[in-house]
């Protein structure tokens, strides 16, 4: 499961630098940390920190589609725009909380199954 961590973790950091298609590849990036459990447990979470920064701070992807939508709207659709970066941040930042709610439940499940060392 590390590799998978690791692999989320490159994702992650590629995703920040691809224009368009960067805030789409946190979703795979998302799917990839969630089962990043036991020894990729650090690089998933490392994952999905760098998702959510991307796509709150670094992705102008986002906020140039909501420019884009409220640019031509009239006086009665004047919050078209915030109505648009809203709806896709609750798409993209939530795609992160639940890989981050399944990351804690499967590591969780595997620390269960590991046999227990007596010292």
């Amino acid at each position: 499961m590390k590799a998978l961590g690791i692999t989320a973790m490159i994702f992650a950091i590629i995703a920040i630098f691809i224009p368009i298609a960067g805030p789409y590849l946190t979703l795979i990036c998302a799917l990839l940390a969630a089962f990043a459990a036991g020894p990729g447990l650090t690089f998933g979470i490392v994952a999905i920190l760098l998702n959510i920064l991307n796509l709150a701070f670094l992705s102008p992807s986002l906020w140039i589609t909501a420019g884009l939508a409220g640019a031509g709207a009239e006086a009665e659709q004047a919050g078209t725009g915030e109505a648009v970066l809203l709806g896709m941040g609750i798409m993209f930042i939530g795609a992160q909380i639940v890989a981050a709610i399944v990351l804690v439940l499967v590591h969780v499940s595997w620390k269960k199954r590991q046999p227990k060392t007596t010292q």
